[in-house]
């Protein structure tokens, strides 16, 4: 703070004050504010149990298979109940049409099963429908509710039906007998146009007859 060149004792006197509070107010902040606490990772819990091969299948009301879950290794954790899972493959049934085979590298498992979050990059397939179309998704980070035959994810995602390919940022997938998928952000889609064969009939050139030789 400045004083004024041709300050009086009284001015100098009020600068002072206003110096003395000014410097006290930041000491005393500094006093009462709370030292910044470190933060620490969440602990992932003890692990009581662990399965190898691990091949769990959930069947309906009618004792019909749902979903089949495989990974490679199941390890669970007691302080939310959630396990981890290496390798993992979720395959989910929907009426008579083909399943759906969700291949993941790693992924978690809520308490009851209802959620599967597989981290890094996700497969999805399905074979060939009644109408012989196929299906396969690329993508990474996928949430998936079984019951619920839903699937999400905020990363790129791409989508091969031939002849349709979909790409963007964002998916929102609903599996089941009619796949119904959209992207959210970023969208690209190109479809193939496959030439139908050429119906009408096509005349015979009958070979020319060679002439007689005298």
């Amino acid at each position: 703070m400045k004083l004024p060149t041709s300050a009086s004792p009284r001015s100098v006197l009020l600068y002072g004050v206003l110096l003395l509070i000014v410097g006290g107010t930041g000491w005393l902040a500094q006093r009462l504010t709370p030292p910044a606490e470190p933060i620490e990772p969440k602990p992932k819990g003890t692990v009581d149990y662990y399965a190898v091969n691990l091949l769990r299948t959930i069947a309906d009301e009618a004792g019909k298979t749902k979903n089949i879950l495989y990974a490679e290794r199941l390890t669970h954790y007691d302080n939310d109940d959630h396990s981890e899972l290496e390798k993992p493959v979720l395959t989910m049934f929907s009426g008579d049409g083909p399943p759906w085979v969700v291949h993941g590298e790693q992924g978690t498992v809520s308490s009851r099963g209802s959620e599967v979050f597989l981290k890094g990059p996700v497969l999805v397939l399905r074979d060939a429908d009644r109408n012989g179309r196929t299906v396969r998704a690329e993508a990474s980070n996928v949430k998936i509710l079984p019951d619920e035959e839903y699937g999400e994810t905020d990363d790129f995602v791409q989508i091969v039906s031939p002849p349709d390919e979909l790409s963007g940022v964002g998916m929102q997938a609903h599996f089941g007998k009619a796949f119904k998928v959209t992207v959210l952000s970023s969208v690209r889609r190109r479809h193939d146009v496959v030439r139908a064969p050429d119906a009408r009939p096509r005349r015979k050139v009958r070979p020319q007859q060679a002439g007689k030789r005298k």
